[in-house]
Order: structure tokens, then sequence, then C-alpha cells
């Protein structure tokens, strides 16, 4: 049996909202996360956020360009050139896993350079209204609604 999925890519951006969680070595540790990626003509915003029993922690904004659109290996290449990092409760409240996440969103909005994000779409039914998607770097793989 073959199954052939239907992708809609368009260079102009994706509009996609992300729900996860981030597990630690304790319970308490335990993350929910919310990742919104907004793209206007080429403009983008990705807001990660991170919270405990809905209780805000922190909020990583990045703001670039949609530089190109790889059709071939369906990658959309960032340019995120501005941002800003906001913690509720101070860093010493963030779980260890999550740290080396803020330390390089730290790194990333000191550099005065622009820096290169891509957001590699693995699969993506547009009629069902989702998207798993990969950024690089990184590792972390999210399933994502279609806004």
């Amino acid at each position: 049996m073959s199954g052939l999925h239907y992708y809609h890519l368009s260079e102009d951006g994706i509009d996609l909202v992300c729900k996860g969680n981030s597990y630690g070595e304790d319970a308490s540790d335990d993350l929910e996360l919310l990742l919104t990626v907004e793209t206007n003509a080429k403009q983008v915003m990705l807001n990660y956020q991170f919270s405990r029993k809905d209780n805000p922690l922190g909020k990583i904004t990045f703001i670039g360009v949609l530089d190109t659109l790889d059709v071939a290996s369906m990658t959309y290449r960032l340019l995120i050139d501005e941002g800003e990092l906001q913690l509720s409760f101070g860093q010493q409240a963030i779980p260890a896993h999550m740290s080396y996440i803020i330390d390089s969103a730290k790194q990333v909005l000191a550099d005065p350079k622009t820096a290169r994000l891509n957001l590699h779409i693995i699969d993506m039914d547009s009629a069902k209204g989702y998207a798993v998607i990969q950024f690089h770097p990184g590792n972390g793989i999210w399933i994502c609604d279609l806004d």
C-alpha cells in the first residue's frame, strides 16, 4: 500500500502552534512548553514559553527573516537578528535541563552577528492541520498545529 501526502510549503512562511513537555530527572523539574512560529511575508517571530504547573517561568523570543525555502529538504532557513529573554523567577528556578537552552539563547542574543536557524518540516498534512518539525541546531522534535 502506498500513500501520498500533500505538502503546501510557501516561501512566505508557515504559522505553527506547538505544545510539549520537558522532563527532568525529578518530577518537580518537568515543564510545559509552548512554541509559536509566526510569519508575515518574510518576517518571522519565534516565541518559546516554558512554565511549571501553569506558572510561567520564562519566555524566549527570536525575530528575524525567512532567508530561503529549500523545497528538496523541506527546510526553511531563518536568519535571526534580534530577540529577548525573559525569566519570571530567575535562572535558579529553572531546571538544569533547561539551563542549556537558556544559555544557548543568551549566546545567540548577545552575538551581534545574525544567527542561522533551520526549521525542517519532517512531515505535514495541511488537510489534518498538523506539522512535525525539527530545528537545527537542536534535536527536539515538535508536533504542531498549523495556524
